[in-house]
């Protein structure tokens, strides 16, 4: 049996604003830290990192539109229901023309 697509349910559920920042910025922040840390690597092999700097401004502004609507959730007296998953698919490496 091939299996060209896995789908893998991360989160589903209703959560407190408490308990919606803590998996969502706690997600945020592992992604900003992976990014900073390849960036670094590839700075220090002088290599070009515009792409995980790109990312890293990405996830910073993820970050502050996520923190603003967990506080308007607990402002207004909202749960939040989150639902997230990830596809993962199986391509080819890409070849490199250098």
């Amino acid at each position: 049996m091939k299996i060209d697509e896995l789908h893998i349910s991360l989160i589903s559920g209703k959560f407190e604003p408490s308990g919606a920042a803590d998996v969502l910025l706690s997600m945020i922040n592992d992604k900003i830290r992976y990014h900073t840390v390849k960036s670094f690597k590839r700075e220090s092999e002088m290599e070009e990192s515009s792409s995980s700097k790109k990312r890293i401004l990405e996830l910073k502004e993820a970050k502050s539109r996520t923190i603003q609507e967990v506080q308007q959730a607990f402002k207004n007296g909202y749960q939040l229901e989150i639902e997230g998953s990830i596809v993962i698919r199986r391509k080819p490496r890409e070849t490199s023309n250098t």
